[in-house]
């Protein structure tokens, strides 16, 4: 017996190589960049009009200009993403921490008779991939999902294996976007500081998503008759599993300019531009299945087990993504001993769109090129917003601090459940004047529902099953500032 074709399985398998070409999955990879730096986590992200390290070299890089001792900068970080997921009536948990380098850099302020020049150099995630959820329960309507089947005599046919079973659905994505980085900034007078940065930016994912179903209760029963009408055999299905695999390496060059204005001793204010640019994606993916189901045979009284294995499917693609502008504004006050800092961002999502690379096949490229329209059907301009403060204590050996950021969903028309709302608390302890040693958590919560590649109907037109995903993420930075 063999297996000749999974009924329906175009559509399933089409499902992941839009996974990363949806005009979605565009949005995910460059929405809600975290940035970096453990004193700016710990404020909110409202760093902008503060910018007084390393890590000014992504918030505003004009903002080094108010250096006047080098600095080497280095942090590690600890990221949970838990996901609790509702999904046919039942309830599943997950949680998957992953911890990695988060950066490091060097600052160097030139000696000059008036002003400063100050150069930056380093590398940093600033936006992470990262993610975990699964989720399951009996399926009782149909998913649409047969098999054609066939024994040595050509008996059989398409049978369905689409209801009344058992289903887990296991997504996991392990990712960054990163950039090695250099700026420049200078003093232009003595209250206004600029500073450009160049960002060379890479990072890959590496998504797998595994789809299961049993009947191992024998819910979809099969008799099979001969050419006389005699009840000869038995048809079981036990299982369906099947694995997909999507590999991602990004690449680009990006700028952005920075500047800082500083009123009196007390308030600053900054504002910067990322200029837009083309993240290049490279994808490879694969997909593979596993089915097992019984034979018994009545006149032998035996039941054979059959389990049939199959590469469906694996290829190579790359375009490009057009990343608009990013505008960013914010302010501080800052006296001996408590700081307190406000920031805001601007990006229009509606402006993003795919790109065909050169010397490609146009043929290849006109479904991921449709996905332009939905850009400006079902996305929208996003403003998120920061808050955050500092309390310095034991002549400015102690700094504690703390912030909120709030980041509204790109979705046009989302439910305010979809927004992103991010909880942080922070801490610097000055252990010699060279050296401080900085950590910061931070909590986020939101919501979303979402349709997955087995939860459509026959012709992928209407979702049959929605999983309610609630996330929850838990973010620890611990680093070390070194002057010299």
């Amino acid at each position: 017996m063999r297996k000749l074709i999974i009924a329906l399985i175009l559509i399933l398998t089409t499902s992941l190589t839009l996974f990363a070409q949806s005009a979605e999955e565009a949005v995910n990879v460059t929405e809600d960049a975290q940035g970096f730096g453990i004193r700016a986590a710990g404020l909110g992200n409202a760093f902008v009009g503060v910018a007084d390290d390393y890590s000014a070299i992504y918030w505003n890089p004009a903002g080094l200009a108010q250096m006047r001792k080098g600095e080497f900068y280095g942090s590690l970080q600890q990221f949970n993403f838990r996901t609790k997921a509702e999904y046919l009536s039942s309830e599943t948990n997950s949680d998957r921490s992953f911890t990695k380098l988060k950066s490091f850099g060097l600052v160097y302020p030139f000696p000059v008779i008036q002003g400063s020049l100050v150069m930056a150099l380093g590398y940093q995630r600033f936006k992470t991939l990262d993610s975990y959820t699964e989720f399951g329960g009996l399926l009782r309507e149909s998913n649409s999902l047969a098999f054609d089947v066939k024994n040595d005599l050509g008996e059989y046919g398409v049978l369905p294996f689409d209801r009344d079973v058992t289903q887990k659905q296991v997504m996991s994505n392990d990712g960054n976007l990163s950039a090695w980085s250099a700026a420049v900034a200078i003093s232009l007078s003595p209250n206004f500081m600029a500073g450009v940065a160049v960002n060379l930016i890479g990072g890959g994912s590496s998504y797998d998503m595994r789809y299961m179903q049993d009947d191992y209760n024998n819910s979809n029963a099969y008799q099979v008759q001969d050419e006389n009408g005699v009840h000869i055999e038995d048809f079981f299905y036990n299982y369906y599993d099947v694995n997909q695999k999507l590999n991602s390496d990004y690449s680009a060059v990006a700028f952005k300019l920075g500047g800082l204005f500083q009123l009196g001793s007390h308030l600053r204010f900054g504002a910067g531009i990322d200029f837009p640019y083309s993240l290049h994606v490279k994808e490879n993916w694969s997909v593979n299945d596993e089915l097992s189901y019984d034979i018994t045979v009545l006149a032998e009284d035996v039941t054979y087990n059959y389990i049939e294995q199959a590469d469906l499917d694996d290829g190579t693609f790359d375009y490009n993504i057009e990343v608009p502008f990013k505008f960013r504004l914010g302010g501080s006050y800052r006296s001996e001993h408590f700081l307190v800092a406000a920031g805001a961002e601007y990006q229009d999502f509606t402006q993003m769109k795919y790109q065909m690379p050169d010397d490609r096949d146009p043929r290849d490229y006109s479904d991921l090129l449709d996905q332009n329209s939905v850009f400006g059907s079902d996305f929208r301009a996003v403003l998120s917003y920061s808050f955050g403060g500092e309390i310095s204590l034991f002549r400015q050996q102690l700094h504690l601090r703390g912030g909120y950021r709030f980041v509204p969903s790109p979705f046009k028309n989302a439910d305010k459940s979809y927004d992103k709302q991010y909880f942080s608390a922070g801490i610097g302890y000055q252990i010699d004047p060279g050296a401080t040693l900085e950590a910061a958590y931070t909590l986020g919560t939101w919501q979303r529902d979402k349709a997955y590649s087995y939860d459509w109907d026959y012709d992928g037109s209407l979702p049959l099953m929605v999983t309610h995903e609630k996330y929850t993420t838990q973010k620890i930075l611990l680093g070390v500032r070194l002057a010299f």
